[in-house]
């Protein structure tokens, strides 16, 4: 079962890999648009301005944060397209680590839950 488990997991952060990035700065999540929210349209101008793959991202969130990763998914935030990647963390926590998909370095952490 866990097995098929990261099954799931890799082919979700494969196929988010095929979106991208616009650009601003992140204050706060109020103004945040997910993946599945937006047009078609949409997709495809932030799929044309993505310079780094969900994959990379996930290295990067990783490297900083080690565990499990758990969700990658694009998201606007105050019109700023990051890579969000939940991570459970060998103490049992998760957090959110933000990743820029257009430089590929760490924004912010997010609250651990």
């Amino acid at each position: 079962m866990k097995r098929a488990a990261g099954s799931l997991v890799t082919a979700f952060v494969l196929m988010m890999g095929l979106y991208g990035h616009d650009g601003s700065v992140l204050a706060s999540e109020k103004d945040s648009k997910e993946l599945e929210d937006v047009s078609d349209s949409e997709k495809i101008q932030w799929a044309r301005a993505t310079k780094v793959s969900v994959i990379e991202a996930i290295k990067v969130a990783t490297a900083h944060t080690a565990g499990q990763v758990i969700e990658a998914a694009l998201h606007s935030i105050n019109g700023r397209l990051l890579y969000e990647i939940e991570v459970v963390t060998n103490d049992g926590k998760v957090v959110e680590v933000y990743v820029d998909p257009q430089t590929g370095k760490l924004i912010q952490l997010g609250d651990k839950k």
